[in-house]
């Protein structure tokens, strides 16, 4: 059986905790305590009872520095302060009990299903994602995972041209605000509410949400994910760095991790450091998007043709979303490959007249073949859609020559004009 609280899941089977999605390695005793006040939820375990599970009936073993020390060392993997404590009570006398909510465990096994099937990223999956995230709703209301996956379903199939961003990201938020009404605070919540609120340019109630991720979940590598996007976007391109690098640090082989590093290089406009990070990160987890950004690097640094083929050896096969295609024949125009983009231009245009299609990726484009006038009215239509990419349109360089020609200041200058 696989129990849940805050950022931790513990599966009671296997005797295995995760923390924020990444295995914890943790001694044989503080574990084993771990287990005993899980099964005794709510109620008080002695601490004979401890000793007795923990050493038998030893009698060459310092019970009291041993039990005590692994307790402590618990509260450390749990991050839980003795003195004000979330999970693990200490009962003077008597013992100690599991004083956190847990949800019921089928809600917990439907959420990890959805957290599962969501990869790859393709409408279908998300569509059976949601599906599995609303069973454990259904399961367990007060437990707030599954808002934090429901709502980032939404964002994702916006940002990948599934759903139209007014009607996604309203959903999003929906889902959000229900999960900070459980009982129990999670800092994904919080974290998906910041990815969310840096997709509306919504910047100090972004920030707040990333603040209080953080102070949940500190060695949580998808909370310092975001709060390095958000950085980038407010031109603190030191902290984005600083953050994106603790995120590869906690999970050195995460795929997610390495392309916010190199993002974070690239919008800093550190070219040179933005190719060793994509570099690094597609020696540990191949990744289409962090080659994207390690191409467009190459072509800041005139060398075009490197960029191209890096471009090549990391593309998905067969249909591709509008956002990758885009940023793929965007690639392949600025390194002379002119032909591809006009293909994909009419492809995107055509599109559109039966589904969502960012209007961002167009304006792209545009740029690419140095449609500068066309560039601008899809850059205005991306405004009028509301549309998530332009969090990064104050400081992604392919918008540079726009920002001159057209003297529009900021992206907040043209959203005035829109409302």
């Amino acid at each position: 059986m696989r129990v849940a609280f805050g950022q931790f899941v513990v599966d009671t089977q296997v005797e295995l905790l995760w923390k924020g999605g990444v295995e914890v390695r943790l001694r044989d005793q503080p574990l084993q305590i771990l287990l005993a006040l899980l099964r005794h939820h709510g109620e008080v375990v002695s601490r004979d009872t401890l000793r007795q599970q923990l050493w038998g009936n030893s009698t060459y073993v310092d019970f009291d520095n041993g039990l005590n020390t692994a307790i402590s060392r618990l509260r450390e993997v749990l991050e839980d302060d003795p003195a004000n404590p979330t999970w693990i009570e200490r009962v003077p006398k008597r013992g100690y009990r599991f004083i956190g909510s847990l949800p019921r465990s089928a809600a917990v096994a439907a959420y990890l299903k959805g957290h599962h099937v969501i990869s790859p990223h393709t409408p279908e999956s998300m569509q059976k994602s949601l599906a599995f995230f609303q069973e454990a709703m259904d399961l367990d209301s007060s437990y707030p995972l599954p808002y934090h996956g429901a709502a980032l379903t939404c964002i994702l199939r916006c940002l990948l041209d599934d759903l139209r961003p007014r009607e996604a990201l309203a959903k999003a938020d929906e889902y959000l605000q229900q999960g900070l009404r459980c009982p129990q605070k999670s800092g994904m919540v919080y974290n998906t509410l910041a990815m969310l609120r840096t997709f509306e340019r919504r910047w100090d109630e972004a920030n707040e949400a990333s603040r209080e991720a953080i102070a949940l979940e500190p060695d949580n590598p998808h909370v310092r994910m975001i709060r390095a996007q958000l950085h980038s976007c407010r031109r603190r391109h030191d902290e984005a760095i600083h953050e994106a690098t603790t995120a590869t640090d906690l999970d050195p082989v995460h795929a997610r991790a390495h392309m916010h590093l190199t993002m974070a290089f690239y919008y800093a406009r550190e070219w040179e450091a933005c190719v060793r990070a994509g570099r690094a990160g597609m020696d540990v987890c191949p990744d289409v998007y962090i080659g994207i950004y390690t191409s467009l690097a190459l072509l800041e640094l005139d060398r075009p043709e490197e960029a191209l083929q890096l471009n090549l050896q990391n593309r998905h096969s067969g249909n591709l979303q509008a956002v990758e295609l885009a940023f793929n024949s965007y690639i392949a125009a600025k390194a002379g490959v002119r032909d591809e983009a006009v293909t994909a231009l009419a492809f995107l245009k055509q599109s559109r007249e039966h589904r969502y299609v960012p209007a961002i990726t167009l304006c792209w484009l545009e740029l690419a073949l140095g449609q500068d006038d066309s560039a601008m009215d899809w850059l205005r239509t991306a405004c009028r859609d509301a549309e998530p990419y332009l969090a990064w349109a104050d400081i992604a360089p392919m918008y540079d020559r726009l920002r001159t020609r057209f003297d529009y200041g900021s992206v907040d200058s043209l959203l005035a004009v829109r409302d």
